[in-house]
């Protein structure tokens, strides 16, 4: 078996938005066994459900029945232990800049406070592509 290069990515989570926010959550729980990871948000929920493997889909509450864009993927997110060589990657590589690395600590998320560096960029069908470096705790 092929030993995983931890200094590339692999994928962290998926973002989506859900109108329909209680029965998406229930349906990601009970239909896919997935379990939720962390909840946090200030004016409207968000729930970070691991997939089993780590991964996770990332379910924003929010949007309006029939927005096109609602249940799509807002964003992809992928794992990484060197966020910054990640970036400059994807850079080198054509992507588009969205948001330099940047530190963020998600103090109200349940169990327990997430920390964490993120960055965004953009491919070039106009995705995005999140970078995360998860820590124990903040710099």
């Amino acid at each position: 078996m092929q030993q995983q290069n931890r200094s590339l990515p692999s994928l962290h989570h998926i973002g989506m938005t859900s109108y329909h926010f209680e029965e998406t959550v229930k349906f990601y729980e009970e239909g896919l066994g997935f379990t939720i990871k962390h909840i946090w948000g200030r004016d409207k929920r968000v729930y970070m459900m691991d997939m089993g493997d780590g991964s996770c889909i990332e379910v924003f509450e929010g949007g309006e029945e029939d927005t096109p864009a609602l249940g799509r993927w807002l964003h992809v997110a992928l794992r990484t232990d060197d966020i910054e060589a990640s970036y400059r990657r994807a850079i080198a590589a054509g992507g588009k800049p969205k948001l330099a690395p940047t530190f963020a600590d998600i103090l109200e998320a349940k169990p327990k406070p997430v920390y964490m560096y993120f960055a965004y960029v953009i491919g070039f069908d106009g995705e995005e592509i999140e970078f995360i470096q998860e820590v124990e705790e903040a710099p």
